[in-house]
């Protein structure tokens, strides 16, 4: 349900930027939903769902808030309330676009104020970025990770300084750089590597397309002092860039608008 967790943050922001408005929306109802789409047995189970499959339930049927339809992992195939349905019938996606695997889409989608989720295969090498946020470029021959060696993310920002994305996972405040890391462009723009990349534009009737969200390229996001790592000083590494206060921002504006983002993969 790692996806859903990054959709629902895109749908979020998006409330949150336009409206000023925290909001925690059902990841359970758009699970059930999601998957429901192609269940001709009406038995369902927890088989997981596509992001496509999910942009598809949130056009169809909108989401709920979390409070009407919370999540409990006993209640994963169980159909949502009619109150949910009715609730969630007010807030459908309108337009959700998929993002090519190409850098100028990527970054034009970015400038333009929109998140987007995405998935990766990861390699050994990215668990160095749980404590710098550094996300290494894979070795031709690197062997795939174990667990989660598909991973879902979502890209809140770039800088062409450092030729990198910046990025948000979903694994807690206490890896990378208090949740996020640096991605090189080279990875996330490999089609080998990065797929299935959609990012939420419009809700219900409502228009939040904007040309004003700026990213300022002038730090190398990714000249990190490799010092030891300390569990005291957990993702603190950033600090020792020149220009600390412009990440922060940058990081502070995505966490205000995206809000706590919380795995329920278990």
């Amino acid at each position: 349900m790692i996806i859903l967790c990054l959709l629902t943050g895109a749908y979020e922001y998006l409330i949150k930027k336009t409206n000023n408005q925290d909001v925690d929306v059902s990841r359970l109802f758009i699970y059930y939903n999601a998957r429901a789409i192609n269940d001709e047995s009406g038995d369902m189970t927890d088989s997981g769902c596509s992001v496509t499959d999910a942009i598809q339930a949130l056009e169809q049927h909108g989401v709920c808030l979390e409070s009407i339809w919370p999540y409990d992992a006993a209640n994963v195939n169980v159909r949502p309330s009619q109150e949910a349905y009715q609730s969630a019938d007010e807030f459908k996606i309108t337009e959700a676009l998929k993002v090519e695997i190409d850098i100028n889409q990527m970054k034009a989608c970015l400038a333009q104020g929109f998140p987007f989720a995405f998935g990766l295969k990861l390699f050994t090498s990215f668990d160095k970025a749980a404590k710098s946020g550094v996300v290494p470029m894979p070795d031709d021959d690197e062997q795939g990770r174990e667990s989660h060696g598909s991973h879902a993310l979502l890209a809140v920002g770039y800088s062409d300084q450092s030729n990198s994305f910046i990025v948000r996972n979903s694994w807690g405040k206490y890896w990378g750089d208090n949740g996020y890391c640096y991605i090189p462009y080279a990875y996330l723009t490999n089609q080998s590597l990065c797929f299935d990349a959609w990012t939420v534009r419009q809700l219900t009737s409502d228009d939040f397309g904007q040309d004003d969200w700026d990213r300022n390229d002038a730090v190398d996001y990714r000249s990190v002092d490799q010092e030891p790592y300390d569990d005291d000083d957990s993702g603190r590494a950033i600090e020792h860039m020149d220009d600390h206060d412009l990440i922060e921002d940058i990081k502070d504006s995505a966490d205000k608008l995206l809000g706590t983002f919380i795995s329920l993969a278990f």
